[in-house]
């Protein structure tokens, strides 16, 4: 591993180090009733204004063979995310929200280590950068970078979970109203291109949206929920459905998602997913299926899954709180055309800083 990557790490680790040094637990003296006033005015003072959702460090090594049986990826590849807004008011009605990733375009947010045979990268930005209000219970209105609403669906049938749009959106959830537990309208622009990947690289985009979504989504009891959804993005047409079951009565299968689209315009095709999970026990379970993505879906699904007809299987430990470890592998089945993406293997660590950082009493 090169002396920059253990730069980086060790930057990180120092990051993570003067962030803790107030934790409970770290060898320090006691704080006497002045410093811990203080402490209690800045943990006051920043959850105030900054709240933390999601802070992670992740490797993964993935090896890809398409249908000519040639390896196109064997890399060790890593990830960094950092998700939070800065509240303008206590109860965060009014707030920025920000997300960033590492990754080098639309559907990855992985980056090449120099461990492998593809070429060492280096990224790091803002993917999403937005402004959102609830002026009312239940109303909130976006503008910005934003994230792409799935509603039940998943990231197989619709965008890559690392993808990103620049526009506006309103979202409803007030079921007691209006019978769905939410109902969203987006207008934005989705631009894929690798050098767009950064928001500020994506405001000139505002004003030319080509992706509109209209999504409700609805909880049936404690047991289902559904959604459906109609996406205009780029001159495509497409519905989206999916069913989302609790079948605890199984014993062999804890949940049930059914998800499929329709493309309508410019030309018609038809692609599913079934995917079962199950909970072995609190810290492992399990993830798979079957699923139909058509050639010319796009290419912004999960780069995990890509197109092709396929079956799937996730494998997930929780090592520990902070430390999660999962395998996956998907290889493609029956008839399929030429294929980039045959069989693909990925095992993956994540470490959950955001315990470490809320450790410190400052989030």
């Amino acid at each position: 591993m090169s002396e920059r990557v253990f730069k980086q790490i060790r930057t990180i680790a120092l990051m993570i180090s003067a962030l803790s040094v107030s934790a409970p637990g770290y060898a320090q003296a006691p704080p006497g009733p002045t410093s811990a006033a203080s402490h209690a005015a800045a943990e006051a003072k920043i959850a105030r204004w900054l709240d933390l959702q999601n802070a992670t460090l992740n490797l993964r090594y993935r090896v890809i063979e398409n249908s000519a049986g040639v390896v196109t990826t064997n890399q060790l590849q890593h990830r960094e995310s950092l998700r939070g807004r800065i509240k303008a008011d206590c109860a965060g009605r009014y707030a920025v929200n920000f997300g960033l990733f590492t990754g080098p375009r639309f559907n990855s947010g992985w980056d090449n280590t120099p461990i492998g045979i593809s070429d060492t990268q280096r990224n790091l930005a803002f993917k999403q950068l937005f402004f959102a209000a609830q002026p009312v219970a239940g109303v909130e209105g976006q503008v910005g970078g934003l994230y792409i609403l799935r509603g039940e669906s998943t990231e197989i049938t619709t965008y890559d979970e690392d993808g990103y749009i620049m526009g506006e959106r309103i979202s409803v959830r007030r079921p007691k109203d209006l019978y769905f537990d939410e109902i969203s309208l987006t207008n934005a622009n989705l631009n894929p291109d690798p050098a767009r990947i950064g928001v500020s690289h994506r405001f000139r985009d505002f004003d030319q949206p080509n992706y509109r979504q209209f999504l409700v989504d609805k909880k049936f009891g404690k047991r289902a929920r559904a959604s459906t959804d109609f996406t205009a993005d780029r001159g495509a047409r497409i519905w989206r459905q999916s069913l989302n079951i609790k079948t605890p009565e199984l014993h062999y299968v804890d949940t049930v998602i059914f998800e499929n689209y329709e493309r309508v315009h410019p030309d018609t095709e038809y692609g599913f997913a079934l995917s079962i999970d199950k909970v072995v026990t609190r810290k492992l379970s399990f993830n798979g299926g079957y699923a139909s993505i058509d050639s010319r879906f796009g290419g912004l699904n999960s780069d995990r899954f890509n197109s092709g007809n396929r079956v799937f299987l996730t494998t997930t430990y929780v090592v520990s709180p902070r430390v999660t470890a999962s395998y996956y592998i998907t290889t493609a089945v029956g008839a399929n055309p030429t294929l980039p993406l045959q069989t693909m293997s990925n095992l993956v660590v994540g470490y959950n800083v955001l315990p470490d950082l809320r450790r410190t009493g400052l989030f």
